[in-house]
């Protein structure tokens, strides 16, 4: 797979540039330009790397976004190492920047290292949308399902920045901290609304589909699961590239018939989805009872 993805960049980032070559700023303002393109762009290569496909990266005044198809949130593993790869491309940039800065006695050098370390420092604080969130979010997904993980990573976000806006705002006005802080953690609480857990699952279904057209087969996954089990609980269990089969059991061990992937995804869209019971899903789809070894009651 070709890492081919485009660079989409906010109309305001142009304005911004134009106001730092009025005010002489314009090199710190190249520096962390690039510094924000090589750091989405480790999160692209990284998620090529586990077979998601990269689409672009946007930049905005306060940062950027590397987009990439929404089954990688549905990977915790993947997802939580591309978000790492982040940082550590930035961090370990800025470590070589200040290696070098001596040798060649140039301070643009030591002021690109100290906007890189600043970048990854700020990108691992567990706070949604940045890495350190959706490291976090990641985490939580196994234990908890992406529709919960979600939740709490955001909650935790909003009373966070809720906690610190005050009392950032004020610090700014007295020029304690830079005066663009508070506008930051604005811009982190417009932006961390929940993300479509359910286009998620879609997308990485559709992948699943076209890979299956083309090789002819698919690596799957069986499981076992107590038919009065939720379905929001089983839900977190479709990740990866796998192809999902759930064999259905009573409590003693009695297996009922299957449901797949297919018949969970075709009622991804139903309002009560995730409380329904994974056992009463073949009352509301065309299901095939098991042929060898199967009982139906």
């Amino acid at each position: 797979m070709a890492l081919m993805f485009t660079i989409k960049i906010h109309p305001l980032v142009y304005f911004l540039f134009f106001l730092s070559g009025l005010t002489g700023e314009i090199t710190p303002m190249i520096l962390s330009f690039c510094s924000v393109l090589l750091h989405e762009a480790a999160h692209l290569v990284t998620a090529l790397g586990f077979g998601y496909h990269p689409y672009r990266i946007e930049l905005f005044p306060f940062g950027g976004v590397a987009r990439m198809e929404a089954s990688l949130f549905n990977d915790p593993v993947a997802e939580a190492v591309t978000a790492l790869a982040g940082p550590v491309e930035s961090i370990l940039f800025a470590l070589l920047l200040r290696s070098f800065a001596p040798f060649l006695q140039l301070t643009v050098l030591e002021d690109w290292a100290r906007i890189n370390l600043g970048l990854g420092l700020f990108n691992l604080l567990p706070l949604f949308p940045l890495d350190g969130g959706r490291i976090l979010r990641s985490l939580l997904v196994r234990r908890q399902g992406y529709k919960k993980a979600v939740r709490l990573t955001t909650g935790w976000t909003r009373i966070v920045l809720y906690l610190l806006g005050i009392p950032i705002t004020v610090l700014a006005l007295k020029k304690t901290v830079p005066v663009h802080l508070p506008f930051l953690l604005f811009f982190l609480l417009l932006a961390s609304d929940a993300e479509n857990y359910v286009y998620a699952y879609l997308s990485q279904h559709t992948k699943k589909k076209a890979l299956l057209s083309e090789n002819g087969l698919l690596p799957s996954k069986v499981w076992i699961v107590e038919d009065r089990r939720r379905v929001g609980e089983v839900l977190p269990f479709l990740t990866g590239k796998n192809y999902h089969l759930f064999f259905l059991v009573d409590k003693h061990g009695k297996i009922l018939g299957e449901v797949s992937e297919d018949e969970l995804i075709k009622m991804i869209n139903q309002d009560n989805l995730f409380n329904l019971k994974i056992g009463e899903i073949r009352q509301h789809v065309n299901h095939r009872p098991m042929e060898a070894g199967g009982n139906e009651d």
